[in-house]
């Protein structure tokens, strides 16, 4: 899971004086923890750091701060109400990989934003509410490895088609059985329009784009009738840049 701030919400490490004060060096919440399982409690977990930054950083857990000095250190905390979130978030300019202890016994329950988030292939593994849908922000980055990012997602957000993609050589398996009523067949025909808009690389592996492995997936069907757009746009990033959608697209009249 790769994290990185892109704006302080909560205000700069100000100095001001008077009753106003400085503003806190953070974000809003980036994503929620969830302690599980629900065998007993209180229940532990600890988190490690990657650093893909400059240290130190600070990571907050509820209204605790954390400083982070070295990937040597890590946080450690208990809770005692399991299936209770624990918010947390990241002071601004921290850039981290997360990676859980103690078995993995604290997982991420739910992303807030995505323009706090590198995006590649292993960008949600450890999150548990697989929903994104109510996620209006674009990512901070997109590594060139989206191969089954979003797999079994239960919803999506609407402006993938924004994103850009133009470093991307791999989007093998990208919606991996999520379902028509995550992702709608308009915001397929978008993401092909928005992804021809951008200049893209050449020899792009989009094959089996849906995926066949979960229940649901395979070709999505468009028609070429009602979305002329995305079927022109499909043709283009095959003819001018060796796209490959072998096994994710069928195409009707």
């Amino acid at each position: 899971m790769f994290i990185a701030v892109g704006n302080s919400i909560n205000g700069g490490a100000g100095t001001g004086t008077g009753s106003g004060g400085g503003g806190s060096n953070r974000t809003a919440p980036v994503f929620q923890l969830l302690v599980s399982p629900t065998d007993r409690v209180p229940k532990f977990y600890q988190l490690s750091f990657t650093s893909q930054s400059v240290f130190p950083f600070s990571v907050f857990i509820g209204e605790t701060e954390y400083v982070i000095n070295s990937t040597a250190d890590i946080v450690s905390g208990q809770t005692s109400q399991l299936g209770v979130p624990v918010e947390a978030s990241v002071s601004f300019g921290a850039k981290f990989q997360l990676g859980f202890g103690r078995g993995g016994s604290a997982n991420i329950n739910k992303i807030f934003r995505f323009d706090n988030l590198i995006v590649g292939r292993d960008a949600f593994d450890d999150v548990e509410d697989r929903d994104y849908s109510g996620v209006t922000t674009l990512p901070a980055r997109i590594l060139d490895d989206l191969s089954f990012c979003f797999s079994s997602a239960t919803g999506l957000p609407s402006n993938i088609g924004l994103w850009d993609v133009s470093n991307v050589v791999d989007f093998l398996g990208m919606f991996n059985g999520v379902p028509e009523s995550a992702m709608s067949d308009a915001n397929v025909a978008l993401c092909l329009e928005g992804w021809d808009s951008v200049g893209q690389g050449t020899s792009v592996d989009a094959t089996d784009m849906f995926g066949t492995v979960v229940s649901g997936g395979g070709p999505r069907t468009l028609s070429e009738s009602t979305y002329p757009n995305a079927k022109t746009a499909y043709d283009n990033l095959i003819a001018n840049n060796s796209w490959d959608f072998t096994g994710s697209f069928n195409w009707i009249a």
